[in-house]
C-alpha cells in the first residue's frame, strides 16, 4: 500500500515538473507567439531593412520592446500590416464608449512602458515629444482628478503592425484621447501621419506642473494673423462661430478613418495662396507649418519637409473667428493646405464635466495630415501601408483616372508600382 501512494506521488511530482517547465517555456519564448500573432497575415511586397543608423536604431529600439512583452501582451497588441486596424482610431477617451484594440499603458510594467517611450523619443522631436508627454500625462491626469474612470493616463494604447525583425516594413499606433500618433516605417521612410493632438486643458498646471501644450500652434498663427495686410485677411478669413475639423477624426468611436483612400482634398483649395501672400506673411506661415512637420524627428522631417517646399506655391491658408481681435484666449481655427501638408487648429468648446472651470478657448485640437496625393515618392497618409491595406486597389482620384479603361490615355505616373487585373477591369463602375 505504501508502495502505491509512493509512486503515485513520484507521478503528481514528475507531472508538475514537465507542466511547470512547459509553462516557463512558453512564457518566455516570444518569437513563437510573435509567430503565431502574424502566422495568417498574407504575403505581400515589403520594403527591406533600411541601413540608415537612425533607422536602424528605431528597428532595435522596437525589437527590444516587443521582447520585453509577454506571450499575452505580444500577441494581443501584434498584427498584420494590411489589418484595417490601422484606420480604427479615435481622439474620444478610450473606455467611455468602448476599448480600443492593443495593448494599454496600463498592462506594461515601469520598464515595459519605458522602453516604448524611448521609442517614441527616436520617431520624435524633443518638442514633438513633450508635447504628447504633456497631453497623455499630465494633461490626462488632470483630467483623471475630475473622473479616472473615462480619463486616465493608463488608458492610451499601442496597436503593433508587421514585424520588424523580419523586414523593413513595420509600424506602431499610439491611440487615446487627444493623442493619436501613427509611427510608421517602410524602408528608409518614416512618417507620423495621421497625426491628432489635443488637449482639455491645453494649458494649466498639474502637480505643481506648468504645462501649455500648443503654445507654439498658437502664438505663431496670431503672429501669422497679426501680420497680414487687409487685402490678405479679405482672402484668408472669415467670420463665423462656427468652427470644427474638417479632416480629423471619425464622427463615431469605433469608425473607421473617413478620409483615407478617395478623399478628395481639392475642395480645400480656398483662401489665401501662397503665391499672393507677401514676403513677411509668407515667412511666418513657414516658421508655423514647421512647427507641426517638426514633431517629427529632424532626420525624417527634412525628407517630409523638401516634398512641401516643392509644392510651397500651392499652399492655402484661411482663419476662421468671430471676434474683432483674436487674441491667446479668444476662439478661432485656421487651415494650411500644401499637397503634402494637412494642418488643422481649432479651439474647441469645453466638456459638459469642465463646463465651470475651464474657459472655451483651453479645449484645442489639432491635425496634421499628408493629403493622398499620388506623386509623393513617400507615400500620403498612413504612408505606403495605404495602399497595402486598400489591397492595391485605386486609393485616389488621380489613381482612378489612370487605372480605369476609359481614362486609358492618361500619362500620369506613380512613384510605386499599380496594378490592375482583368477582373478589376470588368467590374469597374462609377
Amino acid at each position: 500500500m505504501h508502495k502505491i501512494i509512493l509512486n503515485f506521488v513520484i507521478t503528481l511530482i514528475t507531472a508538475s515538473i514537465v507542466f511547470s517547465c512547459k509553462e516557463k517555456k512558453s512564457t518566455n519564448n516570444t518569437s513563437n507567439v510573435n509567430e503565431t500573432a502574424l502566422e495568417n497575415c498574407e504575403n505581400i511586397e515589403v520594403e527591406k531593412h533600411s541601413t540608415k543608423p537612425e533607422i536602424v536604431e528605431l528597428k532595435e529600439n522596437m525589437i527590444a520592446f516587443r521582447k520585453s512583452l509577454s506571450n499575452q501582451l505580444l500577441t494581443q497588441g501584434s498584427t498584420c500590416l494590411n489589418n484595417q486596424r490601422f484606420y480604427l482610431w479615435h481622439n474620444t477617451p478610450a473606455n467611455a464608449r468602448g476599448k480600443r484594440d492593443g495593448i494599454t499603458y496600463g498592462d506594461l510594467n515601469e520598464e515595459q512602458l519605458k522602453k516604448f517611450k524611448s521609442l517614441m523619443q527616436l520617431f520624435l522631436s524633443a518638442d514633438g515629444y513633450k508635447k504628447v508627454n504633456d497631453i497623455t500625462v499630465i494633461s490626462e491626469g488632470w483630467l483623471s482628478e475630475i473622473k479616472s474612470d473615462i480619463w486616465n493616463p493608463n488608458f492610451y494604447s499601442i496597436d503593433m503592425f508587421g514585424d520588424p525583425e523580419k523586414s523593413g516594413s513595420w509600424g506602431v499606433q499610439l491611440d487615446g484621447h487627444h493623442c493619436v500618433v501613427n509611427f510608421l516605417v517602410q524602408g528608409d521612410n518614416v512618417s507620423i501621419v495621421p497625426a491628432f493632438l489635443g488637449g482639455e486643458p491645453s494649458k494649466e498646471t498639474f502637480k505643481g506642473k506648468q504645462f501649455d501644450i500648443f503654445k507654439e500652434e498658437r502664438d505663431l498663427a496670431l503672429t501669422l494673423y497679426n501680420g497680414m495686410t487687409l487685402s490678405e485677411k479679405d482672402k484668408a478669413v472669415t467670420k463665423s462661430s462656427n468652427r470644427e475639423l474638417k479632416v480629423g477624426a471619425a464622427k463615431r468611436p469605433g469608425n473607421p478613418d473617413p478620409y483615407t483612400n478617395n478623399y478628395d482634398y481639392s475642395i480645400f483649395k480656398k483662401g489665401l495662396k501662397y503665391d499672393e501672400m507677401s514676403e513677411s506673411t509668407k515667412e511666418h506661415l513657414i516658421i508655423l507649418m514647421k512647427e507641426y512637420v517638426y514633431n517629427l524627428n529632424e532626420n525624417f522631417a527634412d525628407v517630409w519637409w523638401n516634398d512641401i517646399n516643392t509644392h510651397i506655391n500651392n499652399t492655402y491658408f484661411v482663419w476662421i473667428d468671430n471676434v474683432d481681435k483674436p487674441n491667446a484666449t479668444s476662439q478661432f481655427y485656421y487651415r494650411i493646405y500644401n499637397p503634402y501638408l494637412w494642418v488643422e487648429f481649432n479651439t474647441e468648446n469645453v466638456t459638459g464635466a469642465n463646463r465651470n472651470n475651464m474657459a472655451p478657448w483651453n479645449h484645442i485640437h489639432t491635425i496634421t495630415r499628408i493629403p493622398d496625393n499620388p506623386s509623393s515618392k513617400n507615400g500620403g497618409d498612413y504612408g505606403k501601408f495605404a495602399q497595402i491595406i486598400n489591397k492595391n486597389n485605386p486609393k485616389t482620384l488621380l489613381e482612378h483616372y489612370t487605372l480605369a479603361d476609359h481614362h486609358s490615355k492618361s500619362k500620369t505616373f506613380f512613384d510605386y508600382k499599380l496594378t490592375t487585373n482583368n477582373l478589376a477591369k470588368k467590374t469597374h463602375i462609377h
